[in-house]
């Protein structure tokens, strides 16, 4: 019997120590990592380049097709915070986009060049 115990006191060691690993892989998870695909999603991965101030040549985003815009901007302004103190209009092929709307709402698709227009007060 005690080495039933003892075993499953082993047992109960280990389990904690992967579940302590869990939570530690969720705690450091980047919080703009990609969940898991659903049925209709697609991965894109979007271009901005900014037009009149040259401090975005190239800036890339791997996202869903499901993510709001608005998500992307967020990601964008934490990389390029200075942009925050600009009014900003983003398009893509002349259009411009809906940023409260999702990706395939606004007809972005992958590998589309997303044009951010600075406008200084």
């Amino acid at each position: 019997m005690n080495n039933k115990i003892i075993s499953l006191n082993n047992d109960l060691k280990e389990k904690n120590k992967e579940i302590e690993k869990y939570k530690l892989q969720i705690k450091n998870k980047d919080k703009y990592s990609l969940e898991p695909i659903k049925p209709g999603e697609k991965v894109l991965g979007i271009n901005f380049v900014s037009i009149g101030k040259n401090d975005i040549g190239h800036y890339n985003l791997v996202c869903k097709n499901t993510d709001l815009f608005v998500k992307l901007e967020e990601r964008l302004y934490e990389d390029y915070p200075k942009f925050k103190n600009y009014n900003i209009v983003f398009e893509v092929n002349t259009r411009k986009i809906k940023r409260f709307k999702t990706l395939e709402e606004n007809n972005i698709k992958n590998n589309d060049i997303i044009n951010i227009i600075v406008f200084e007060d």
